[in-house]
Formats: C-alpha cells, structure tokens, sequence
C-alpha cells in the first residue's frame, strides 16, 4: 500500500511543476515519460532480483501506483492549460470589431463608479469574423451611456420598437448579439500583486473587451445552461427583494451571505471585513454549507425513525439522514451560484457522507487523499490558485487537530477548534496576502458563531418561506438583519480606535512560513513537552523582518497600465511619485499594485509623496496610497488650500546619503495641467533618472535652457507615457540617457509610446523599456555606483505569461 499523505502531495506538487514551464509538453510526451519511468523502475528492480538480491514484489506495485497518480494529476492539468492556451484570441485580432453571438453566463455586476459600466460573461456560441474564433468564454464591459442603454424599462406601450434597452433585459442565460473590440486576456505585474494573466488561467477566460454595440437580446432559455441560468435568475430576484427590504451596507452583506451575491459591497465594506479577519464569512463555503447540513441530517434521521415505526427495522432507512444532509446543503449551494469555495466545500460534504449513505464507517482522514484529488478535478489549473492550497491546508490541519482532541463536551471541542483553526490560518494568510487582522482571532470568535448560527439560519427561513408565509418571513429577515446591523456597527465603531494597528502587514519568506506551520502542528499535540513554545514559532513571520537589501537603493517603475507610478526605498525610507490611474469613484489600480508592494515591503509610511499633477492617471490612488502609508511630506504642483507644498523650481531634498532630489520646473500661471507637473531629478550614488510628468516638448526646452549643458540622466522616463508630443529628439539628444522608461496600458487607445519615440530612442541608441511589456521594472544602485536592472514580467517563465522571456533589461 503506498502511503496516501506523501502520494498526494507528491503528486499535486509534480502537477504544480508542471503547470509552471514555459512551454507545456504534450500529452503523449507526459505518458511517454510517466511510462519511461515505470519501465525503468521495473527493470531495474529485475536487475536487482537476477543479483539474487529479492526485492520486496510490492516496489513493482508501488513504482506502478506512483505513475498512475502522477500521470491522474498531469493529463488533466496540462489538457485544461493546452486548451486555454489555444482558445486564446488571435493577436492578429486584437482591437479589431468582431460580432459575437453567445449567452449572458451568471450575474450581470455594476462597477462602482458614475459612469454605469456594466461586467458580463458571455459563453461564446459564434464569433465573426471566423479568423477570430477561437475564444469560448469572454468579459465584457458596457457602458450604458455611450450605447444609449436604459437602467429601467420603460413603463409606457408605445416603448417596444425601437426604443433603446433596458439594462434588466439583460438576464442571466440571455442570448445576445453585439459588436465588441476584443483583446487577449493581459494582467499587471508588480511586486506581491496578485497575477493577474494567472487568474484569467483560473477562469478560464479567453479573451477580454468591450461592448460596442447591441443588436438583439433573447431572455428565453435553452440548452444546457438553462438550469443553471434559472438559478442565476433566482439569485438576482432574491438579492433584489432583500436589499429592497433591507437597504445600505447590511442589505448588501445579507445578500451576500444569502445567494452568494457580493456585487454590491463596497471597497470600504472589503476593507474593514479584512482588518477583522472577516472576509471569509462573506464567501459561501465550508462554515456555512456544513452548517446547512446539520438540520438536514436531523431532519433526515426523523425521517428513518418514522420509516423504521412503519416499516421495520429492515427498511433502508439509514441512507436518509446523510442523503438529507447533502440535499440541504446542495441546495444551499445551488442558491448561492456554486461559486468554487461552495464546489469544494459541497464535495468534501459529498465525499464524508456517501460512505455513510452506504452503511459504512470511514474516517475522515481517510477521504483527505481522495478529496484533494477530487478537488483538483473540479478544475485542474486551480492548483495555481492560494484558495485551493488554502482549503486543502484548512481541511487537513482540522483533522489534525480532532484526531489528537479526547472526550469533552461539543461547545468545548467547537470553540477549541475554532480557536486552532484561526491560529492556523495566520500564517498562511500572510504568506499568501501579506496581511491579517491584528485582532482577526478576537472578532472571529464573536463573529463566527453570531453570523453561521444567528444571522444565517434567520436568514435562509425567510428566504424560504417568503413565498409561503411572508409575514414571518419578514420577521425573520428583520431580526437578521437587525444582528447584522449590530455587529457590524461595533466593527465600525473600533475601527478608529485600530487605526493603523488593525492590519497585520508581513510578507513571511518560506523559512518563516515553515517554522510557523511546524508550531501549528506541535500545538495540536496534547502531551508534546513544551508544546507552550509553538505558540512562539507561530510569531515568528511576524518576528523576523524580511530582507529587503539595505545595500542598495532602488527606484521602481509600476506597471501600472496607462498612468505613473515610481517608488524610491531603501531600507525602511520610501518615496512614491505619483500614484497610477482608475475611475472615477471606482477602485484605482494603486489598491491591487502599489499597495501590496508596500505592504510586502513593510513599508507602513511614505517619507514622501509627490503628485507630479492633477490627472486621473497620475493621482487617482492617492487616498488608496495614503491610507495604508500615510506620508509624512505631501509635494504637489498646484496645493490647494493647506494640503502639501508646492514643486518650487530649483527645490531640493536629501533623502539618504548619497541620495538627493532636485525640482527641475513648477506649475506656472497660464500652464496647462501637464506642462505644470513636477519635474524632478534623483540622484543616486552618481547615477541620475529624471522624472518629467507630462509635460511636452516645448516645456522640454525651456527646461534645457534653464539648466544647460550639465543636465543629464542615465534613465529617462518618458513625459506622457511616450506619446509623440514629449520626448523629442533633442531631449533624447541632449539628456543622453541609457534606458528610456514608458509607463503605458497594453493596447491602449492613444497608441502610446508613438512611432516617432520610438524611432527617436532608436536613432539616438536607447534601450526603451515599456512597462506593457516588461511589467514593472526595477533599478537598484549600490553604493559604488554599480546599477542592476531587471523586469517582472519575464523573470517568471510560466506559459501564460506573454512575450519572450527575458531575465534582465537587455533589449530582446
């Protein structure tokens, strides 16, 4: 018997090696080398045997099991992968017009903002023209405004015809025909931010665009997707009656915990649930639907004692209380739109409950092997997905905990458990997001039992019997929602008082999140001696500080698509210039990119922001940036009111030794907003890059006659993110840099950086490193003044990553 613990992991890590090479072999190469390797195996226990030196026969069976599993976890993987990477949209059609037919595939989301833009996914049923097809399933964007789409249908008769489409029309499972401009799915890279080309793997997204124009809508359902598209439709009705009932932030967290709806919870909703630790209560999963199937079970367990009073004790009653318990919780996790958390919780439910359906008694530990291989198969490339290991980790450190517990009262053994598994979770949520609650453990031991044993059994009767009894039914909904509203109110209450403390923010390397599992484990053991002082190896990624190099200082460019962004450090001092773009009233990209460099880097205040001007794409995340680090000194080219100081022309700042600022410009009466932005030079142990905003050439000359001749630069950030009206020749000429830097979005509609940069940079023998290809991109200077580069994008060779790899700065 081969040991099923270390098979498993063995095997999903092979799967997860694999998924990680740049180019995915084939399937046959697989099996030829699995195969390869068994033979080899075989034989070489053959040759052992014919020295007369027996070997044990079940190696053979072993050596045999071992490739069958391997061979289970890669076939599928790699068939999942290969497939996204075909399905991808051709780059000869990238922002080309395409009309597509397809179904509307789950919720239609508003993104926050003034602007009304609307997120689908659409199944693609056909793509035109044919060259171009190839994508199965897609997300769009719309905006009502510019298509002339109305947010409610119109109540009068004579609105049939011709007038424009109401938004509602567009339901779940709907057939639609549009135009759109598509192009391939595309993510930033920066440091500690989430891969955003790996999630669109996860997805299975292939394509991304936006919606150009609207020709016809069918609601009707056919098809497979019909049941599911039914359910979606349902989720929508209810969602809409309870924050119809229940209005603002509770209404929407009601949603939420009700049918898996979270389109309407606020960034600020987000924030405070993660600076309690409070993030996976709003997730339909495992707490939840388990505790769905305990009144199933009971339920099931009347039925089979009044089977058994009519029909005997031989009836095949036993099955019901297990078959109960699964019917409740499926249905729970049906209503909430089987996101994957309900899939994989649903399945582990499945699989601790069919052997009992059978008559059989197995243990838990047991299913652990089975269960991780059946959560692959759900989706084989969620093995590069943090929930997936997350799940497996809180699911197997569980059992570990129970398997050691003796006998004591249920609420003891529930509120130990839970105690553990929030200990347990804290460094592997710091390893994976950077941060944790400071109190998470605290508030989860309040919250957890209020909101799984209180808020969402009320919740989930008023759900039901609504179309039954709606007088108690709105009863139930209230007193749901009044404990609702007054957990949340006491989160909202200490919030303040928290203040920057709330949120634990550590980047733990893997010796530190190997210590820190090692004392999980030794805490579960009732008799380990000194089992007191694993509660000191779990402190331990919060204890040791991460290395972050202090012999150099480096200067890093955002990817931060179409905008700027440009972080100075070194050691525990930072600098940002400029903080990256994002809608008005929606999330800005500072919160997915800059931010998680911070928090990895440890950096909890900024010496310095300097907002070069007053642009979207330049200041958008500036209450982002300046509520996770708060700096000390605001610069800025126009100050209104008493908010920061001014770029004074000729200003200067010592930052480190060997580390100085200089102003070379300010904002002028009768500038426009980019010929006025800061332009500043950094000088760094000899080595100088000049940071110009977005100012154009005629302000590039004025500067160059202000200064002279002694105005270098060895890196060079192009004004305006490379468009033609900056970075002309005789900048270039007269600058002489090495490296010139664009900060631009892949695909962007300005067609930035211009043609004539390009051949400009050319001309005059300059590296030109863009962002939209290369990621962000990092300088470090020592002391000598020796300069290293590198790029993000491709230092990480993986197959879904696009473009040719490429370790450093060095042109392809």
């Amino acid at each position: 018997m081969v040991a099923p613990y270390p098979l498993m992991l063995l095997s999903l890590a092979v799967g997860l090696g694999a998924l990680q090479l740049p180019v995915l072999p084939r399937v046959f190469q697989v099996i030829c080398a699995a195969s390869g390797m068994a033979l080899i195996v075989f034989l070489a226990l053959r040759s052992v045997d014919s020295l007369n030196r027996p070997a044990p026969p079940h190696w053979v069976s072993r050596a045999l099991v071992l490739t069958g599993v391997i061979l289970l976890i890669l076939i599928p993987a790699l068939i999942t992968a290969f497939q996204w990477q075909t399905r991808q949209l051709s780059p000869l059609c990238q922002r080309e017009h395409v009309t597509i037919d397809g179904r509307i595939d789950g919720l239609v989301q508003r993104l926050p903002g003034p602007r009304n833009i609307h997120r689908l996914h659409i199944r693609v049923g056909q793509l035109e023209p044919r060259r171009c097809a190839g994508p199965r399933r897609i997300r769009v964007y719309l905006d009502t405004h510019r298509l002339g789409l109305r947010e409610e249908a119109q109540a009068d008769e004579g609105a049939g015809d011709g007038s424009p489409l109401p938004i509602k029309d567009l339901k779940p499972g709907s057939r639609i025909r549009f135009e759109a401009v598509l192009r391939q799915p595309r993510g930033m890279v920066n440091p500690a931010a989430l891969d955003g080309e790996k999630g669109f793997l996860v997805a299975g997204i292939h394509a991304v665009g936006s919606l150009r124009s609207v020709s016809a809508v069918d609601p009707s359902l056919d098809g497979i997707f019909a049941i599911k598209a039914r359910i979606d439709r349902l989720r929508a009705a209810v969602s809409s009656s309870l924050r119809n009932r229940v209005s603002g932030r509770v209404g929407a967290l009601l949603a939420a915990l009700a049918v898996g709806d979270r389109r309407f919870m606020t960034a600020e909703t987000w924030s405070r649930l993660r600076m309690y630790g409070l993030t996976h209560l709003m997730v339909v999963s495992g707490l939840h639907i388990s505790m769905i199937a305990v009144p199933g079970w009971y339920f099931g367990a009347a039925l089979g004692r009044i089977g058994t009073a009519l029909m005997g004790r031989g009836s095949a009653t036993p099955f019901l209380a297990p078959s109960c318990a699964m019917l409740f919780a499926g249905s729970y996790a049906f209503l909430s739109g089987m996101a994957l958390p309900a899939q994989r919780a649903l399945l582990m439910l499945s699989l601790l409950m069919l052997p009992r359906s059978l008559g059989r008694n197995v243990k838990a530990t047991e299913m652990l092997p089975i269960a991780a291989m059946a959560l692959f198969l759900l989706n084989p490339v969620s093995l590069l997905a943090a929930s997936f290991w997350l799940t497996l980790g809180a699911v197997g450190l569980l059992l570990w905990f129970t398997s050691w517990r003796g006998r004591s009262s249920w609420l003891r053994d529930l509120w130990d458990a839970q105690g553990y598994m929030l200990l347990a979770m804290l460094p592997l949520g710091l390893f994976w997001f950077q941060e944790a609650g400071s109190i998470g453990a605290v508030v989860n031991l309040v919250a957890v039992p209020l909101t799984t044993f209180l808020v969402v059994p009320l919740l989930l009767c008023a759900v039901v019997l609504a179309p039954l009894w709606y007088a108690l039914a709105d009863h139930l909904l209230e007193w749901a929602a009044i404990v609702l509203a007054t957990l949340w109110s006491a989160l909202e209450y200490w919030e303040p008082m928290l203040g920057p403390w709330g949120v634990l923010r550590v980047s733990p390397g893997n010796v530190q999140l190997f210590l820190a599992l090692f004392g999980v484990v030794i805490l579960a053991l009732p008799r380990f001696p000194g089992r007191i002082f694993s509660v000191g190896l779990l402190l331990v990624p919060l204890s040791i500080p991460d290395s972050r190099g202090d012999d150099f200082v480096e200067l890093l460019f955002f990817d931060v698509g179409q905008g700027t962004a440009v972080l100075l450090r070194q050691r525990d001092k930072a600098l940002l210039y400029d903080t990256g773009g994002g809608p008005v009233g929606g999330p800005s990209v500072a919160s997915r990119t800059i931010v998680p460099a911070l928090q990895s880097m440890g950096i909890r205040e900024l010496d310095t922001l300097i907002i070069s001007h007053d642009d979207r794409d330049h200041d958008a995340g500036e209450g982002d940036v300046a509520r996770m680090a708060s700096p000390q000194q605001l610069r800025r080219a126009v100050v209104s009111g008493s908010t920061g100081e001014a770029c004074r022309l000729g200003g200067s700042q010592r930052f480190s030794p060997g580390v100085t600022l200089r102003f070379l410009s300010q904002h002028l009466p009768g500038d426009s907003d980019n010929n006025g932005s800061c332009v500043i030079l950094i000088s760094i142990h000899g080595r100088k890059f000049l940071l110009p905003g977005d100012i154009d050439s005629a302000r590039e000359r004025e500067i160059l006659r202000y200064w002279g001749q002694d105005l270098t630069a060895d890196v060079l950030l192009a004004g305006h993110h490379g468009s033609g009206s900056s970075s002309s020749r005789l900048w270039l000429r007269s600058l002489a840099p090495e490296v010139l830097i664009v900060t631009a979005g892949h695909g962007n509609r300005f067609g930035h950086p211009a043609q004539r940069v390009l051949d400009s940079a050319a001309a005059s023998d300059i590296v030109l490193l863009n962002t939209a290809l290369r990621g962000a991109i990092s300088f470090r200077v020592f002391p000598d003044g020796r300069m290293k580069c590198r790029t993000l994008r491709h230092r990480k060779a993986a197959f879904w990553r696009r473009g040719d790899f490429q370790r450093d700065c060095r042109p392809p």
